[in-house]
């Protein structure tokens, strides 16, 4: 009995719940963003198939994630469940194939667009874990993407559900993340660049230097905080997207601050430990901005 829970836990763990959560809200902005362009009411029960898609494929990516990454994390992460034993590296690659397949299925009875869409995302789910990852800036890029990616998809099924065009106003907030998210990865490599380095991973910081590395964090990040009144000229979010877009831009506004008041390199990666740590509230409240928005 206490393998079993303990087994359970596992895999809970592989897949994330907590991840699970945030890729069924940013799904829901999508969605509900083209309900509201359209005059319809925010969610209809049809949400369910594409929250249900986004939790098997999303879960499939965080397990084989995890299988591809065994080998680090018998050194770095040793608690982990396949490096434990809790869950056996077979079990955990049937497990994702699985899901893998479930999401796929199910979105080929929604629709030959958004099989196609699905399709394309779980194979560079697949792919980001098998060798993508260790590519450093591309490696980067397919993480935002994937961030994106949902806002998309939300927005590709409600239209599709309605027979109508996707609107532009589905694209801010894509943007928005994929901007955000960016930027906080080569923040990350900033502080991480010496592991990097020695793992042969080509980040911008490893491949460019910290100095040009920040540079261009703060120039994505200085792009997010640029384009956040836009959603608020379009007519479809409420007062909370303001109070919440502020809060994102000020914690933005911090964290490049510490980073431009570094002068060498101890003090750079120093400055994006802090503002990876900013950026962390900042994305919490991004996401709380277009979601409460649009109630």
């Amino acid at each position: 009995m206490t393998k079993a829970i303990d087994f359970v836990k596992g895999v809970a763990e592989l897949t994330r719940p907590h991840n699970l959560i945030v890729a069924v809200v940013t799904t829901f902005i999508g969605y509900g963003i083209v309900s509201k362009t359209y005059g319809y009411q925010l969610a209809d029960k049809t949400f369910i198939w594409p929250a249900l898609v986004v939790v098997l494929i999303a879960a499939a990516g965080y397990v084989i994630n995890d299988y591809y990454d065994i080998e680090t994390d018998r050194i770095a992460k040793p608690w982990r469940p396949l490096v434990s034993g809790i869950v056996s590296p077979h079990t955990a690659r049937i497990l994702a194939y699985t899901l893998f397949a479930l999401g796929l299925a199910i979105s080929a009875i929604m629709n030959p667009y958004i099989l196609l869409f699905v399709a394309a995302n779980a194979l560079l789910l697949h792919e980001y874990s098998r060798w993508i990852k260790r590519t450093g800036f591309i490696g980067n890029t397919v993480v935002a993407y994937n961030s994106a990616a949902t806002i998309l998809f939300g927005g590709l099924t409600r239209s599709i559900e309605l027979d109508a065009l996707v609107p532009y106003a589905v694209l801010i907030p894509a943007i928005y993340a994929f901007l955000f998210v960016l930027g906080r990865e080569i923040v990350k490599g900033i502080e991480d660049i010496e592991g990097d380095r020695r793992a042969g991973i080509y980040t911008i910081a490893v491949a460019y230097g910290a100095e040009r590395a920040r540079s261009m964090a703060i120039l994505l990040l200085g792009a997010v905080v640029a384009i956040s009144p836009i959603p608020a000229l379009l007519g479809i979010y409420n007062v909370l997207y303001a109070v919440f877009a502020v809060i994102v831009d000020v914690t933005i506004l911090l964290s490049l601050i510490t980073l431009y008041k570094a002068n060498n390199i101890d003090e750079i990666i120093a400055a994006a430990r802090k503002a990876r740590s900013l950026l962390k509230v900042g994305f919490l409240a991004g996401g709380l901005a277009f979601t409460l928005g649009l109630l």
